[in-house]
């Protein structure tokens, strides 16, 4: 657990069982093809996916046992993890020194957004310290056409850049990566939802849906490439 929390971006959710091997669907189209969050492309070290595994693991080891879009394990992914964590090369210092901006992957609107928290989050032995502050994220959650959602957290205090109910385009700055909330060390938390609040990775692969999300997903192993428009 130790290895896992300070390795990934966030602990895991508060559990929940499906002991049914989740087979690759397509939920439709969202509304247009995201653009990568991140324009400093090269300031992000590595990505931890959503856990396509459905079983709900137990014991010391639980979070290192999932499946990311490829059917690969930790350090692809962790137990019922439900976004893609882009993790700042250079950690604190980085972000010290001035943290990459965290920009809207579509279209939207703004239907949450808060900041003013605690950005220093840190693993501790088996849990994640924010030296006694509350622990809540900074972040924003934007609306698409159709009811989909992208949601942007972990971001830095003082650096959210919208207010609720505010029009954005695929490319406005929302923020900046942080290590506010549920967070061991600074990084993106990227999540998106469909009309039915459900999780989609929007990396196409064998234990995803067959469609990529992305405006240009790029080569395995590999983060997206920049742009909001499909090539």
């Amino acid at each position: 657990m130790l290895l896992a929390l300070t390795l990934l971006g966030c602990a895991p959710e508060a559990p929940s069982s499906d002991p049914q091997p989740a087979e690759p669907t397509d939920t439709g189209a969202p509304p247009g093809p995201f653009g990568f969050p991140i324009p400093e492309r090269d300031r992000i070290y590595t990505r931890i996916g959503v856990d396509h595994d459905p079983v709900v693991q137990t014991g010391l080891l639980a979070s290192l046992l999932c499946a990311d879009y490829l059917g690969r394990p930790f350090p692809n992914c962790y137990d019922e993890h439900d976004g893609s964590d882009f993790m700042l090369d250079g950690s604190f210092e980085a972000m010290d020194a001035g943290s990459p901006d965290i920009v809207a992957a579509a279209d939207g609107v703004v239907v949450e957004a808060h900041d003013g928290e605690y950005d220093r989050c840190h693993a501790e032995v088996t849990a994640v310290s924010c030296d006694g502050n509350s622990g809540v994220a900074n972040y924003v959650i934007v609306q698409h056409s159709d009811g989909w959602r992208t949601k942007y957290w972990h971001m830095q205090k003082d650096s959210v850049a919208v207010a609720v109910g505010a029009a954005v385009r695929c490319g406005d700055v929302l923020g900046r990566i942080g290590s506010s909330g549920n967070s061991s060390a600074p990084h993106l938390h990227f999540e998106v939802e469909d009309p039915d609040l459900v999780v989609v990775d929007p990396y196409a692969g064998p234990r995803s849906q067959p469609t990529s999300y992305w405006a240009d997903q790029g080569v395995t192993d590999a983060l997206p490439e920049p742009g909001c428009t499909a090539r």
